[in-house]
């Protein structure tokens, strides 16, 4: 086949961009697979007719002008629209229904509403998101598929040695991530917390850099190569993400997959991945946090059985296979 990747342009403003980042391993794998793919430059002649599938990653509020112009050069038009809300379904579909093309008022929801007749097919990461798309937008269920994102490091070929130490690793000063009460939690309960990560100044920081300095018990290591980053999650015998808000949390995976027990927030999808085998956690409160930290510590319930289960089910070639059957079965 040969696959045309347009990707959202806010998604390309950041190489850290952790959709972008699964856009190029999705696109590296269709490769290895034997597909062609072509990254969408958007300074350059495309002839979309050539195209077997076309696969838009995000929106924006243009998105069902682009997709109406393209399906009438493609009629095989997939589309990712990457939903990480934590808003009630009734509000968020009210945010879909608002909006008016005469007046030119738009919202990016309402753009999505209005790109549904040029969609073949609508792939979510998780069945959260499964539920946004279907109720909120009112698409049938069997145009939906759930495509689950891949761990994209080396499969661990055995469980490490473990050290008695929790990661997290996420741009740090993003408060979705729920630092602050990561570290709270810490101080409180007093296990080792290593922070690897980047942040958006040293004003944002400021807070969690007075934590950190102030406590023997927590790292903090910048960030971080790939290599260092598998280093880290072969050690650490816990990860942690008390998100407020996340789409799946990929490095939260990936730990799984090198043998790492996973406290995981209990909103939205992230705590899918892990089949009951993780610590899921009310991330507004510090007490969940760390005591399901100080558990995940030491206990063994879930590891290696969590660590199998992870390379079973999320590997990308298995993912990628998936999303190769959608692309085949709508062609």
């Amino acid at each position: 086949m040969k696959i045309a990747y347009l990707i959202n342009v806010g998604l390309s403003v950041s190489p850290y961009n952790g959709i972008r980042i699964q856009a190029e391993t999705w696109a590296d794998e269709l490769e290895r697979q034997g597909h062609e793919v072509v990254r969408i430059n958007p300074w350059k002649t495309i002839v979309w007719e050539e195209f077997d599938v076309v696969h838009c990653i995000g929106a924006d509020r243009a998105t069902d002008v682009l997709l109406m112009s393209l399906s009438k050069r493609c009629k095989n038009i997939m589309f990712s629209p990457v939903i990480d809300s934590i808003e009630p379904i009734g509000m968020y579909r009210f945010a879909t229904l608002w909006g008016s093309k005469r007046f030119r008022l738009y919202s990016v929801n309402y753009a999505i509403r209005l790109s549904k007749p040029y969609i073949s097919k609508w792939f979510v990461r998780s069945q959260y998101e499964f539920e946004y798309v279907n109720k909120a937008y009112n698409v049938p269920a069997e145009s939906i598929s759930i495509i689950p994102l891949s761990f994209r490091t080396p499969i661990c070929e055995k469980y490490p040695e473990k050290e008695p130490f929790c990661l997290h690793v996420s741009m740090l000063t993003d408060g979705r991530k729920n630092v602050l009460r990561l570290l709270e939690a810490a101080v409180k309960y007093q296990f080792k917390l290593v922070l690897a990560g980047s942040v958006r100044s040293n004003e944002e920081f400021a807070p969690l850099k007075c934590i950190i300095e102030a406590n023997d018990n927590i790292t903090y290591l910048g960030s971080v190569s790939d290599e260092r980053l598998i280093a880290l999650y072969k050690r650490a015998k816990v990860f942690a993400l008390p998100s407020i808000n996340e789409g799946v949390g990929m490095v939260a995976v990936e730990a799984a997959s090198y043998g790492c027990d996973i406290v995981v927030t209990e909103i939205g999808g992230p705590k899918e991945y892990y089949s009951d085998m993780a610590y899921v956690v009310n991330p507004y409160n510090v007490d969940e946090i760390g005591k399901a930290v100080m558990n995940a510590m030491s206990e063994s319930r879930f590891q290696p059985r969590l660590q199998k289960y992870i390379q079973d089910n999320y590997n990308l070639e298995t993912c990628v296979g998936k999303m190769v059957n959608e692309y085949m079965r709508n062609r």
